[in-house]
């Protein structure tokens, strides 16, 4: 039975609007904004101490990787790239904790890829520094994490980070170890409002003393198993952990996140990075 040209369209108009309304229907757990009032970590320490501990957060269609770290704790060691040879070396996170011994290992700064002539080159966008040396130019609308009393001797007790929300801020030259990053989402416990963007994350946060790091790293790259997380939904993570500040380093493809040596992604990550931050235990 062949149906009129006019009831045709009809009934086609009719289905589209069905499957357009089931498929906004069944994309609203993404659309969603996600709000963290707690969150009940189940924290374990690595091997070597109880200064390293991570944990796994799980709901539907989010995995967030997390870590805390007690930076006062005696033998914690700062692990960074780029190294104090001023190299342009890029690596996997696995590949720089093999390296450098580090036990938890995450990527940091973003960065320019400068293609010359099929040889593409990396360099650090942003403030990069490495036990004293700098090796990129400070960006006054980027944020960076420092570290301060790591130098060799000083008591453990004047050890802590802290977030600057531009790398020109006063204080910032002082300190031994700097990674930047992209924006600062939390001050004060106050939330940055940003364009609500989902994707992989990899940020950090701050207690009110700067004397316990959390890192977070969100999966994104497969969404349909978790689909990343906004910067105003990681500042209210970060907030659900108690954290007063907290900032966002580079995302997308760049995250990741290594735990004794091994990514704890649940995808493979193809990107190497020229900037990673690791942690290490004598």
């Amino acid at each position: 039975m062949a149906f009129p040209k006019h009831a045709a369209r009809y009934f086609s108009a009719i289905l589209f609007l069905f499957f357009l309304f089931a498929s906004q229907s069944s994309a609203l757990p993404n659309g969603r904004p996600r709000f963290f009032p707690s969150v009940d970590l189940e924290w374990k320490a690595l091997e070597k101490g109880a200064a390293i501990q991570t944990a796994q957060y799980r709901e539907s269609q989010l995995t967030i990787h997390c870590a805390k770290i007690d930076l006062t704790a005696p033998g914690l060691k700062i692990k960074m790239l780029p190294q104090k040879n001023a190299s342009r070396d890029i690596y996997y996170a696995e590949e720089f904790a093999k390296q450098s011994g580090a036990l938890l290992a995450f990527n940091t700064t973003p960065f320019y890829v400068h293609d010359t002539g099929g040889d593409k080159k990396h360099s650090t966008a942003g403030l990069c520094v490495n036990d004293g040396a700098v090796h990129s130019r400070a960006l006054a609308g980027y944020c960076a994490l420092a570290f301060f009393g790591f130098e060799e001797g000083a008591p453990l007790e004047e050890r802590r980070a802290q977030i600057f929300a531009s790398q020109k801020d006063k204080g910032l030259d002082e300190a031994r170890y700097a990674a930047g990053g992209f924006w600062q989402i939390l001050k004060d416990k106050k939330i940055t409002q940003f364009k609500a963007l989902r994707d992989s994350r990899t940020a950090v946060g701050l207690d009110k003393n700067g004397k316990t790091l959390y890192v977070i790293a969100v999966e994104g790259e497969n969404p349909a198993r978790s689909a990343g997380l906004s910067y105003m939904e990681c500042a209210e993570f970060f907030l659900a952990l108690g954290c007063d500040n907290a900032m966002e380093f580079d995302g997308g493809s760049s995250t990741q996140f290594c735990v004794n040596g091994k990514s704890v992604l649940g995808y493979r990550n193809y990107v190497k990075v020229p900037a990673l931050l690791g942690f290490a235990l004598d």
